[in-house]
């Protein structure tokens, strides 16, 4: 199964008074978003699955993704990817999906980075960009581990070389 991790986009700064949970995505942040839909689309990424924290930011990104993620996409959002969660949640969230033709998450960071790390076994040698997408492939029916396929930062050139995108782990 191909498994998409992509950060939210750009959203308002947290300031006194505004809970960090509700803070919207940006013009710019809209604007990336777009931007990224439509990457994904020259990429014919078409997860069966979309699950988005339920942090606003990240359910505007999601939203915004997914007229250009293929008609059968369904879009949910789930506690396991919010900024509080854990690798060991998403792991087991990735595992109920396993089955899925695609799976495609949106949330934050550094959970993303974590998880990357977990699966690859190598830490990401990049910066998780606001809307950035890492493309990885889940192998094997055991525990959960991938293969790296590329990582798009949001503005900037796709990078394909595992090489290049990761640090292993020693």
């Amino acid at each position: 199964m191909e498994l998409y991790l992509v950060r939210h986009a750009e959203a308002v700064e947290q300031s006194e008074g505004l809970e960090d949970r509700v803070r919207w995505l940006t013009a710019k942040g809209r604007k990336v978003a777009a931007k990224t839909a439509a990457r994904l689309r020259k990429k014919r990424v078409r997860p069966e699955l979309v699950i988005t924290s339920p942090l606003t930011r990240a359910v505007q990104t999601a939203e915004l993704l997914l007229p250009d993620l293929g008609k059968r996409a369904v879009l949910i959002a789930d506690s396991s990817l919010a900024t509080d969660s854990t690798v060991e949640r998403l792991t087991t969230l990735i595992s109920t999906h396993r089955s899925k033709d695609g799976l495609l998450l949106v949330g934050h960071e550094p959970l993303l980075t974590r998880l990357a790390a977990e699966l690859l076994g190598a830490e990401p040698a990049f910066k998780f960009t606001k809307a950035g997408c890492l493309a990885l492939r889940l192998t094997g029916d055991g525990p959960l581990t991938a293969r790296f396929l590329w990582y798009a930062p949001a503005g900037a050139k796709t990078l394909r070389s595992a090489k290049k995108a990761l640090v292993r782990c020693s």
